[in-house]
């Protein structure tokens, strides 16, 4: 009989350790950093480009699009790409300026997560910005004491570039879907010297002759589910069955 409860205690302590080490098991190990872990590549695109002429002066629209990643704890690298026009008629003038644009840079999130899940960003970026870009006027009308003038430029080609600082947020709506905002300051660095007419407009920068302009972002992103981060794999070695300890040689 003793052998019999001795057993049944034994197989009764191993269960209850079994199901120990499954609960431990499911149990997700705490977290020992506060930043967004975003596996995979972000890209989007923003909304308020094609709608630009409802809030500057003339008929401005275009599109962009962008891509950013986390490369490093709470540091996104980001690049954005679009095109850009402008178009202002009157009585007196037909102008349009046009061209694509880059802007290459990086974002910093300034929020911790709280859990591993989160995905949420509050950031300040630094961009630098360039556009290669052309312009015409045919025709205009110059109304004078003899009378009007009439006259046409040719195409005019010119590159611009420009800084940018901005304040923005991306927060995550639903899995890898995002939308967020971003105002900008920009500033410029350079402006061509084309003498007749004067440059007029710098793609994705906006009107040239500010030195410096403030712009809004909206936009919608969507996170493609790559995890670069991902190990490729070192294959563990099996130990080789049997006794593996290296025979030692008898001293007499």
């Amino acid at each position: 009989m003793r052998i019999l409860y001795y057993t049944f205690v034994l197989c009764l302590l191993a269960v209850i350790s079994f199901g120990q080490a499954e609960k431990e098991k499911k149990v997700a190990p705490k977290r020992t950093d506060n930043f967004i872990r975003m596996r995979g590549i972000r890209v989007g695109m923003d909304l308020t480009r094609p709608f630009q002429y409802l809030w500057v002066k003339g008929n401005r629209y275009g599109y962009e699009f962008s891509a950013d990643m986390e490369l490093w704890p709470n540091l996104f690298p980001v690049f954005e790409t679009g095109y850009d026009i402008m178009k202002i008629a009157t009585h007196y003038i037909n102008y349009t300026g046009k061209g694509t644009y880059s802007r290459i840079g990086i974002d910093y999130n300034l929020l911790e997560a709280k859990s591993i899940n989160e995905r949420d960003l509050f950031y300040v970026g630094l961009r630098y910005g360039f556009a290669l870009a052309n312009q015409q006027v045919n025709p205009y009308t110059i109304d004078s004491y003899w009378g009007p003038t009439t006259g046409q430029f040719g195409n005019q080609r010119y590159f611009a570039h420009w800084g940018e600082i901005l304040l923005g947020i991306k927060g995550e709506i639903f899995h890898n879907f995002y939308m967020g905002w971003s105002v900008r300051g920009k500033v410029r660095f350079n402006k061509a010297d084309l003498n007749m007419p004067p440059e007029y407009f710098i793609p994705g920068y906006g009107h040239a002759e500010k030195k410096f302009t403030l712009d809004f972002t909206y936009s919608v992103f969507y996170n493609l589910p790559w995890d670069f981060r991902k190990s490729k794999g070192n294959k563990n070695t099996e130990p080789a069955k049997g006794n593996t300890r290296p025979a030692t040689k008898k001293i007499n």
